[in-house]
């Protein structure tokens, strides 16, 4: 659409420009015809006049003819007209005070009579009319018929030759389009491709990266993606796998020591009595990885509600110290409480309770006895940072980044010795994020382990109100 309607504009310019120059030519012609026979007008020199429109139409392969002030031919260079009246428009403006009219008709210069007018410059004869004056007094018309078969033709031309430029252009750019879009879609139908296979569920699909471009970025974000859910794929199959474990063992546990309650040959009060006992502990530890997973289910469908107000950070650290302590002398582990700093924050009293209490416990399970537990806060600015540092058993550097993963164990069997489900940390995490806040882990081997919460301090609005 658009070459075609450069095509037509630039024909049009072309056109208007050939007939312009046309006009302006036969005008400066007729006006020196009619200036020339003036005087053959005013000496009554009819031969001689006739003469020279004759001679002149035949130079210029024109036809020339002289009216008075009637309109009426007085002198035709074809001999046809004399004496008629001649019905054009071009004449009457003249005669009526015009110094000078054009027009375009659609017939050849012999059918004066039977010419219809045309509204554009396609036509093939002109007519140019120029008023004659003499002793300075207007005597009549001159009228210069003028074919314009040759300039419309050689529009015709220049039209067609344009248009086949064009159209070799437009074929090329065309070609070089296709080239293009080609070479731009490729990356696009590499994504596409991803994308589908993605849909498939084969989230190792990666797409080749080329370039520098916003395609290459696309292409870098699509395989960051496709990492991601590769990952969270894998650990949605790595927790099913664990989940399904966890509720297995319990209930396996419990299976076996009823059978072995049922199918005893002899009843024996003592050991019923103990095997009851155990599946009474395979019972709790059941409902504690259901609670769990509930909490955790809780926590991913965004329906876990915070019940915040603030509170100081101190006081509740300070009492899950107090609670925990006969836990640690039970342990012959000394807890120690280190709260220098102080801060309002804005939290869930509940939930962070849940927080700290996990944390300090994990610390006095994972300590040796004759060991140390230290809890400290401290304040930089708008965070206040909560450390639970213990010098027990450590976390080897290659678990430290998955401590927070569900179910995650470094040491499996001795996990479930301390009743550990395994979730406990990822909860502890959720919850502090939950609360615009951030936990840290680092770890030595064998050295000891440290905690260490950041939560946002409360800053009251001016006013006493909150915002």
């Amino acid at each position: 659409m658009a070459f075609a309607v450069v095509t037509a504009s630039v024909t049009q310019l072309v056109g208007e420009y050939l007939f312009n120059q046309r006009v302006r030519e036969e005008e400066r012609v007729t006006e020196e015809l009619a200036f020339h026979i003036a005087p053959f007008l005013e000496n009554l020199e009819t031969d001689a006049l006739y003469e020279h429109l004759v001679s002149s139409g035949e130079d210029l392969n024109a036809r020339i003819l002289v009216l008075n002030a009637y309109g009426i031919v007085q002198a035709d260079s074809k001999s046809i007209l004399n004496g008629h009246i001649l019905p054009l428009e071009e004449v009457t403006d003249v005669l009526y005070g015009a110094q000078s009219a054009y027009g375009y008709y659609q017939a050849t210069p012999s059918d004066l009579f039977l010419m219809e007018k045309s509204a554009h410059a396609g036509a093939m004869t002109g007519i140019y009319a120029r008023s004659i004056k003499t002793d300075g007094a207007p005597f009549g018309a001159l009228v210069y018929v003028s074919t314009e078969q040759d300039i419309y033709i050689g529009l015709i031309q220049v039209t067609q030759q344009i248009a086949y430029i064009m159209l070799a252009v437009f074929a090329f750019v065309g070609i070089l389009s296709i080239l293009i879009v080609r070479l731009f879609m490729r990356p696009v139908n590499d994504l596409k491709s991803g994308i589908a296979q993605i849909s498939k569920g084969d989230f190792s699909t990666r797409v080749r990266v080329r370039g520098k471009d916003e395609f290459s970025d696309l292409a870098r974000a699509f395989n960051a993606m496709s990492t991601r859910m590769e990952a969270l794929d894998r650990s949605r199959n790595q927790f099913v796998s664990n989940a399904s474990h966890e509720l297995k063992t319990p209930l396996s546990t419990m299976k076996i020591l009823l059978q072995t309650v049922l199918y005893q040959d002899s009843y024996d009060t003592d050991m019923t009595k103990e095997f009851l006992g155990d599946i009474d502990k395979e019972i709790d530890r059941l409902s504690y990885v259901v609670s769990d997973l509930l909490t955790l289910v809780s926590i991913d469908s965004g329906k876990m509600r915070l019940n915040t107000s603030p509170l100081m950070i101190r006081d509740l650290v300070h009492e899950n110290v107090k609670r925990l302590a006969p836990l640690a002398r039970e342990r012959g582990i000394e807890l120690e409480f280190a709260g220098r700093e102080n801060a309002e924050v804005m939290g869930d009293t509940m939930k962070l309770t849940q927080v700290f209490y996990n944390l300090i416990d994990n610390a006095i399970k994972y300590t040796p006895r004759g060991g140390n537990v230290r809890v400290e806060l401290t304040r930089q600015g708008k965070t206040i940072f909560t450390r639970i540092i213990d010098n027990g058993i450590g976390i080897p550097q290659e678990d430290v980044i998955h401590i927070f993963d569900r179910f995650y164990r470094v040491d499996k069997a001795r996990s479930r010795e301390t009743g550990g489900t395994g979730l406990g940390l990822s909860i502890v995490k959720q919850i502090v994020l939950l609360h615009s806040g951030d936990i840290t882990v680092s770890s030595v081997e064998n050295e000891g382990t440290t905690f260490t919460v950041e939560l946002p301090v409360y800053v009251k609005p001016i006013g006493g109100k909150n915002a």
